[in-house]
């Protein structure tokens, strides 16, 4: 699914669009972004947090002053650049005891359209219930981000919306969303085994 979305993000815009950072400890997206897309690749939290933290600090200059006009936030024209995808792959390893460094991009989530942030998590469903109260997934499910639930076991709490896991034939998934509630998708297809 992040391969997708990644591949997505390259085919509808241009490197001067978007920029992607990829946290990915377990390195299972190496060489997936070429270089003239790929503003950091991540794979350790001694990386990730200074490289998260100044991403931070650059995308808060970002922030719209008491200056820019209501059509100048209706159409982002008071600053210029790329869109910042932020892709992080094994959040359960990214949010440790120690805190998680994309946490440093919490303040930023609400205003994340006016500042051109994107922000994907990937993680396990296995004690993703748990989870749920980090405070990087809290406040994607407080500001109502879609949320796609692949296969899991139905053991889990509540992880998406109010869904729960649940066992599914391999890319299928539920996606959730503010506008649309719960939508069955198929991410991937494999031919039927003869």
């Amino acid at each position: 699914m992040l391969r997708a979305l990644l591949r997505e993000v390259m085919r509808t815009r241009t490197p001067q669009e978007a920029q992607i950072v990829v946290v990915d400890y377990r390195r299972s997206l190496l060489g997936e972004v070429p270089d003239d897309y790929l503003l950091h690749y991540l794979t350790s939290a001694s990386q990730a947090r200074p490289a998260v933290r100044d991403l931070a600090t650059y995308l808060e200059g970002r922030l719209p002053g008491p200056d820019v006009t209501p059509g100048q936030l209706r159409n982002r024209a008071w600053w210029q650049g790329a869109e910042v995808f932020v892709v992080v792959d094994d959040y359960d390893l990214v949010a440790t005891q120690q805190g998680s460094p994309v946490q440093t991009l919490q303040p930023l989530m609400a205003q994340a359209r006016d500042v051109g942030l994107h922000l994907a998590v990937a993680r396990r469903s296995g004690g993703a219930s748990r989870a749920i109260y980090e405070p990087v997934l809290q406040s994607m499910r407080d500001l109502a981000a879609p949320g796609l639930l692949l296969s899991g076991s139905p053991d889990e709490g509540p992880l998406v919306g109010n869904q729960k896991p649940q066992p599914a034939p391999p890319g299928r998934g539920r996606l959730v969303t503010r506008n649309r509630g719960t939508e069955v998708v198929q991410m991937a297809w494999t031919d039927p085994a003869p």
